[in-house]
């Protein structure tokens, strides 16, 4: 491997699983027992596998941050609080430009909206005040820094 795949396997992983794709796509075809192509979209899915995993825990941070500015319950807050500053440290290990690029926020926020229309009340009456756009940018969602940020209770 040379060093270049290396560096961007090493700072960019999904961006790495697509090129090595594209790489063993585009060799040409020999009689040996290597299947190419099934190879290629196994590594093709390890790194759809990472923006699946960036993207669900975006959508667990948004909505626990809804939680804690919309929900007006202050006895869970500091569970909530917890996971959120869990779920960001995990993100932050998974978190590329590749990555950044492909989290599509609109859509995890209306995923979050979805999930919060079945909870048990008082948590589903959050939904009448909460914006119909996602209020927090990546950098609030991604929490960045030693000092994490949260919403102040509405």
């Amino acid at each position: 491997m040379e060093r270049a795949d290396i560096s961007l396997y090493d700072d960019d992983f999904y961006a790495w699983t697509q090129q090595q794709a594209a790489v063993l796509r585009g060799l040409p075809a020999t009689s040996n027992q290597l299947d190419a192509e099934l190879v290629a979209e196994e590594i093709e899915d390890l790194g759809r596998s990472e923006v699946r995993s960036a993207q669900s825990l975006c959508e667990n941070i948004i909505e626990h941050l809804l939680k804690l500015e919309f929900s007006g319950l202050s006895e869970p807050a500091g569970h909530w609080r917890r996971e959120i500053i869990e779920w960001r440290l995990q993100l932050e290990k998974t978190l590329t430009r590749s990555i950044i690029a492909k989290l599509d926020l609109p859509k995890r926020y209306g995923s979050v909206l979805r999930l919060l229309r079945h909870e048990a009340p008082p948590l589903t009456q959050l939904l009448k005040s909460a914006p119909s756009e996602c209020p927090y940018s990546l950098d609030q969602i991604v929490g960045s820094g030693d000092e994490d940020w949260f919403p102040e209770p509405r």
